[in-house]
């Protein structure tokens, strides 16, 4: 069995003139965002990695949740993961090793709801499938379970959603 954690990115600035939009950085408001999912994620399985999309505020997100668990926790980046559709977050969850026992992932919407809506299960929690169609906010975090003992083998049929939680709940 294997916990996903699905995190949106937290806030971040507007995009300045003649900026790329992944070198944009975190607020003040997201990086207590941040510290705020780690805080989270400390009360649960730990993740054995984050995986994470290259974008600057994802990194910054990544990089404050582990400190804030205050593990050595590693960090993997995938350029792929920017602004990823459903269907290549699907392919680099599959391609993934099969050492990590669980993994916190951050990237961004509208491919994260997607994502979750198409990997949410039988038996998920009802609630929570609701609050996806709203989009996952900053730092909003998705906890999925699934029944597999080998990443290439995620799929709807193995895995449910069991909560979606916003910072400040």
């Amino acid at each position: 069995m294997k916990t996903i954690y699905i995190a949106r990115h937290a806030s971040t600035k507007p995009a300045l003139e003649n900026q790329h939009d992944s070198e944009r950085p975190l607020t003040l408001k997201g990086q207590s965002e941040a510290q705020w999912l780690g805080q989270f994620l400390r009360d649960q399985p730990r993740p054995s990695q984050i995986v994470t999309s290259s974008a600057i505020r994802a990194r910054e997100t990544s990089n404050i949740v582990k400190e804030t668990l205050g593990s050595e926790l590693p960090i993997e980046v995938y350029p792929e993961l920017y602004l990823a559709p459903s269907l290549q977050i699907f392919k680099i969850l599959k391609n993934l090793p099969n050492t990590p026992g669980s993994l916190a992932l951050i990237g961004h919407n509208p491919g994260l709801s997607q994502f979750l809506l198409d990997i949410s299960g039988h038996g998920s929690n009802e609630t929570a499938v609701k609050r996806i169609y709203r989009g996952l906010p900053p730092a909003g975090l998705a906890i999925l379970e699934s029944q597999i003992d080998r990443w290439q083998d995620i799929s709807q049929e193995n895995t449910t959603l069991l909560n979606i939680v916003h910072p400040g709940e």
